[in-house]
């Protein structure tokens, strides 16, 4: 911390003032996700099951898919700040319109407000993210991407604190309606960076498509692909698991809401403990390739020696979902973006954009569809689907780090 301060120092006047509104956009975005989400999630069940959740997140990863598709084509024509603001503004608009809505006996609306939430703040992270990317040079970036993922943290743990508190003292509906405020705090604080030059880095590659970038190191980015793509069938199955004992336990609104909020702040409390303990020590003191397959061999630790002698009790898969949902923010999501350092600038955008922009959401998007098709929830064959999919994950690793020393790609490792 002693040495970002002294870092901030050194920064001129303006990008002292820019990155206090980055980092207060950053701060104000995850500050409002544990209200949105609890709240959302309480009105869902409201009216739909656990059975129904699947469902819901397949229809919510197809509408972010088109959705980004648009923001892409609109950023061209208006620019990155009225965008974040217009997608600030409908999201508070559709969020406010479907409650209304849902409370006047429409219950679809309960998937939109589902939908919504899961859109918003993808999309307010990405423009922020992009313009972060583009602010700084990339010096800057490396000494300020920690301290601003922490302010994120710190956004989360406070928000799922005050979710937890709202949602017992004034209830659910006020949760809402205080996280809709809090969104239009993050675009007010965005707007105050608009006298910034934004460069958007991408003009010198625009001239090639994803696909076309990659090329020479399409395997080694499939195999990178795959891994993403597993892990997020083995974490959505345990959000499913989650899902799934949390509605029979808990069957009220508001205390389902401040369930939730206080799981969101355990999250962001985890991941920043992982982010600024372990995560240093990790990186500094291991290769890369023992966190790849440390990450895979602790969710299959987590699993059996977690959900298999407590599957049933709410505290055991709450913190096996934590453990996984923490671990995941932190420091596998770290370790994926050293494995892009080594290519090219042009096979590094190409590479982000496939996995980071479609493959992610896609394979979230599948496991959703297929758990909402044959609507499993026996935790035996939760637990064995789990299994197999990260015996894959491992399997895969061995492949993607054999494939780094066929290309070359690492002097050392």
């Amino acid at each position: 911390m002693k040495n970002y301060l002294q870092f901030v120092k050194t920064l001129p006047p303006d990008l002292k003032k820019n990155s206090f509104y980055i980092f207060l956009t950053y701060f104000f975005a995850l500050f409002s996700y544990p209200l949105v989400r609890s709240s959302t999630g309480a009105i869902f069940y409201e009216s739909y099951t656990s059975s129904d959740y699947a469902f819901a997140t397949f229809i919510s990863v197809l509408l972010l898919i088109v959705v980004i598709s648009i923001s892409n084509i609109v950023q061209k024509k208006i620019g990155i700040h009225k965008l974040y603001a217009l997608v600030g503004i409908l999201s508070v608009a559709a969020l406010a319109g479907s409650f209304i809505l849902h409370s006047n006996g429409v219950k679809e609306m309960a998937y939109v407000l589902f939908a919504v939430k899961e859109v918003y703040i993808v999309l307010l992270i990405h423009l922020c993210l992009a313009f972060t990317n583009s602010y700084y040079s990339i010096e800057q970036v490396k000494r300020l991407y920690g301290p601003l993922g922490g302010a994120g943290s710190i956004g989360g743990i406070i928000g799922g604190q005050l979710t937890s508190y709202l949602a017992k003292g004034y209830g659910t509906d006020i949760v809402l309606f205080s996280s809709l405020g809090i969104v239009l705090c993050t675009i007010i604080a965005f707007y105050q960076t608009k006298s910034a030059k934004f460069m958007d880095k991408k003009e010198e590659i625009e001239h090639k498509s994803p696909l076309k970038s990659i090329e020479g190191v399409g395997k080694y980015v499939c195999l990178i692909a795959l891994i993403v793509a597993l892990t997020q069938f083995v974490i959505f199955i345990a959000d499913l698991q989650f899902n799934i004992v949390f509605e029979r336990v808990v069957e009220s609104k508001d205390a389902r809401t401040a369930y939730l909020g206080q799981i969101y702040s355990i999250i962001n409390l985890v991941s920043l403990v992982l982010q600024f303990v372990l995560l240093p020590y990790l990186l500094m003191r291991v290769q890369i390739k023992s966190v790849f397959y440390f990450v895979p061999v602790l969710y299959l630790f987590l699993i059996f020696g977690g959900l298999s002698m407590g599957a049933g009790v709410l505290y055991v898969v709450a913190g096996v979902f934590i453990s996984m949902k923490a671990t995941d923010y932190s420091i596998f999501s770290v370790a994926k973006e050293v494995m892009y350092h080594p290519l090219e600038s042009t096979q590094k955008f190409g590479a982000k954009y496939i996995i980071d922009m479609f493959v992610y959401r896609l394979a979230k998007a599948l496991i959703a569809f297929v758990m909402s098709f044959f609507a499993v929830k026996e935790m035996g064959s939760l637990n064995s689907a789990q299994a197999i999919f990260i015996l894959m994950w491992l399997i895969t690793v061995v492949f993607l780090f054999k494939e780094q020393k066929k290309k070359k790609l690492f002097s050392k490792e």
